[in-house]
């Protein structure tokens, strides 16, 4: 009973942090000023470090990279928009010493 606990505790304190980082499954980048832009959301108190974000097309050609945490998407490839699809993303960043892997999609609506 007592390693029963230790290891729920364990669980809650290693997801706490990634439960702490929101990731939109979609955004509508239309010039509408209303969810134009796509990134990772989360409290702007937390200590970033090795921040790295990416996204790919579903054939996996990366169209997107960022190594800052305050940077977004906005749903173009070399200036140009993308088309209404489904997007693949990487996110790989340590949140106080806690690292967080999530892969993961996004869908682009226009």
């Amino acid at each position: 009973m007592k390693k029963l606990l230790v290891i729920a505790a364990i669980s809650v304190g290693t997801t706490a942090f990634a439960q702490q980082v929101h990731i939109p499954n979609a955004f509508t980048p239309d010039g509408d000023m209303l969810n134009d832009y796509w990134k990772p959301i989360f409290d702007d108190t937390l200590t970033v470090s090795d921040y790295l974000l990416e996204v790919y097309t579903r054939d996996g050609q990366l169209i997107f990279e960022t190594r800052d945490s305050n940077q977004h998407w906005d749903g173009t490839y070399w200036g140009s928009s993308v088309s209404e699809s489904t997007f693949v993303y990487r996110l790989v960043m340590s949140v106080e010493s806690n690292d967080i892997n999530k892969v993961g999609f996004v869908e682009v609506l226009r």
